[in-house]
């Protein structure tokens, strides 16, 4: 079996009445006797899986079956058959889904390509029966992306069900490779090993002592069709050039490297080609089932397409010259895609060296100009894809409402806050909404949440519409719920160098509005600084002359919108 199409799913015939477990190694070799009594010289099937969920070998990989109706359907695909039947047993269980999803994903890794049919697509017959064949119809017996195993370091709030979705790998099979026991419960920190997909437990998968690029070293997972459309600057798309040219489709004059351009695009389309694609399924725009032929090795970008991402912080957030983890993951991105201006470090404190360096990133994506002063903007920042760190700013309090909490949801409430939630999705480019954005809670609204939580590389659960506080910050939704704001305490306690939470929250609100002159801070004691901060902000008020003097009054106080510190 050289060039298999993928497989067809077959199920016994009239009449299963099902097994315990224990008998399902005889009903196996039960078909196999039958089927060497009459014309087969063995089993007639690639392999078996039984309801429990475990596959058997028949004739195995790379080897013809016998059951697909004559010489060019066998040769056209493998044969997988289900312990169902007509009558008795018809529906399949969840572990038997899981085990075809696995024969199938065996199968692959043995060069079978995508296609998952029925015995009937190619035969007069009724198999594999109407309950099974739905679901070949449906989609649901495709494995998806295939794992290649790897361990995984337990992050915080993690759970086996969302550690078993992020690498589509099945929850008990990471239970037993790590021989964990009930309640599962997890350890930040701790190590787990996650088998590859399609492999039998404790082997390797097929090729992985071999030369990268032929299947041996880890391969970097497709990242998704937009994920390329967004002309990404990354690791992946050098990796992905050297492979093309490996294989004969260099259209390169010089290169390849990390930027996304024609050129990849030209040299990707001859490697679709050469796969036999034609029309707009040869555009040079990659797709998964050609992403796995093409077996690009794994590079530091990882598996880019699933990353999940630190949302865009805010413009004013990078003036207030923070300290922060997402400094340290903004100069390792700027590193990696070439924009290394960095002496030592990069580190966490915000300097004129990562501005220096964001301002190569801003001027490799064509920026010119004021645009590309090295602060970073939103439409850059998406493009460089920084990974999460856990750390983000808590939005300004003035400006954005609050979380209200994941229960206020959760009872589809009608209010002014879901309209302007609303409104924010529609322009980050989430409109799920059949009838436009609202104030009442609906479905189009949850699902264009959810659209949100994917954009910011959320899965599984936590892609699932109900807003989180982590990624409500993130869309930063117009406060419309009443402040309370602090009074003009006059401009005589001010000159009295006062001592205040007053004073604190004024340096808060001087720093967010780009006015930061605080060595360290703000605090409570009236200083220079604040006075400083104070007269650059008056200056962005528009005053000058002997206004301009650093002494806060009542009309630039009240333009500040300082909190209430007390009752």
């Amino acid at each position: 079996m050289t060039d298999a199409k993928g497989v067809k799913i077959h199920y016994l015939g009239a009449l299963f009445s099902g097994r315990e477990h224990s008998e399902c190694d005889d009903m196996m070799r039960s078909v196999q006797s039958d089927h060497m009594s009459g014309v087969y010289f063995d089993v007639a099937y690639s392999l078996a899986v039984c309801q429990h969920g475990y596959v058997y070998d028949g004739r195995g990989k790379d080897h013809r079956s016998g059951a697909n109706g004559d010489q060019q359907l066998n040769a056209d695909h493998y044969a997988v058959l289900a312990f169902l039947a007509k009558f008795g047993v018809t529906q399949p269980s969840m572990s038997q889904i899981t085990g075809i999803q696995d024969a199938v994903a065996y199968l692959r890794r043995a060069g079978a390509g995508h296609e998952i049919k029925g015995h009937r697509d190619g035969y007069s017959t009724e198999c594999p029966g109407g309950p099974l064949y739905e679901l070949v119809r449906d989609g649901s017996l495709d494995p998806g992306e295939l794992w290649d195993g790897g361990s995984h370091t337990v992050q915080a709030g993690e759970n086996l069900d969302g550690i078993s979705l992020k690498y589509n790998v099945p929850k008990r099979y990471i239970i037993q490779a790590n021989k964990l026991e009930a309640p599962y419960d997890l350890i930040v920190g701790q190590k787990l090993e996650v088998p590859a997909r399609g492999v039998p437990l404790g082997e390797k998968p097929p090729g992985d002592d071999d030369d990268p690029g032929n299947g041996g070293d880890k391969l970097t997972p497709f990242p998704g069709a937009e994920w390329f459309k967004s002309k990404p600057v990354s690791s992946i798309i050098t990796a992905m050039g050297k492979r093309l040219v490996a294989v004969g489709c260099n259209k390169y004059d010089q290169g390849p490297g990390p930027q996304w351009t024609d050129v990849d695009q030209a040299s990707y389309k001859c490697w679709q080609e050469k796969l036999g694609y034609t029309s707009t399924d040869a555009d040079g725009w990659p797709g998964e089932a050609s992403w796995s032929e093409l077996k690009v090795p794994w590079t530091e970008d990882g598996d880019a397409g699933n990353q999940k991402l630190t949302p865009f912080p805010g413009a004013q957030w990078f003036k207030s010259k923070p300290n922060s983890p997402i400094i340290t993951a903004v100069g390792k991105r700027l590193v990696a895609v070439g924009c290394n201006k960095y002496s030592e470090g990069p580190g966490p404190q915000w300097s004129d060296v990562d501005q220096e360096s964001y301002k190569c990133w801003q001027e490799t994506l064509g920026y010119t100009g004021a645009d590309a002063d090295g602060w970073p903007g939103q439409t850059s920042w998406d493009r460089l894809r920084v990974p999460w760190t856990g750390d983000f700013p808590a939005p300004d309090p003035i400006l954005y409402e609050p979380f209200p909490g994941a229960d206020y949801f959760k009872q589809q409430p009608s209010s002014w806050i879901v309209n302007e939630m609303s409104l924010r999705l529609v322009a980050v480019g989430c409109d799920s909404f059949s009838t436009g954005p609202g104030p009442e809670w609906v479905d189009d609204t949850q699902e264009s949440y959810a659209c949100w939580q994917t954009k910011l590389g959320y899965t599984g659960e936590d892609a699932d519409g109900w807003p989180g506080a982590a990624s409500w910050s993130a869309l930063e939704v117009p406060r419309v719920t009443p402040l309370p704001v602090e009074p003009f305490p006059g401009e005589s306690w001010f000159k009295s160098a006062p001592n205040s939470p007053i004073i604190t929250e004024m340096g808060k609100r001087l720093v967010t509005q780009g006015c930061n002159e605080y060595a360290s801070g703000p605090g409570p004691q009236w200083t220079d600084a604040d006075r400083n901060s104070y007269r650059c902000w008056q200056q962005k008020c528009g005053y000058t002359g002997s206004n301009l003097d650093g002494w806060p009054e009542k009309d630039s106080w009240e333009k500040l919108v300082v909190p209430r510190t007390s009752g």
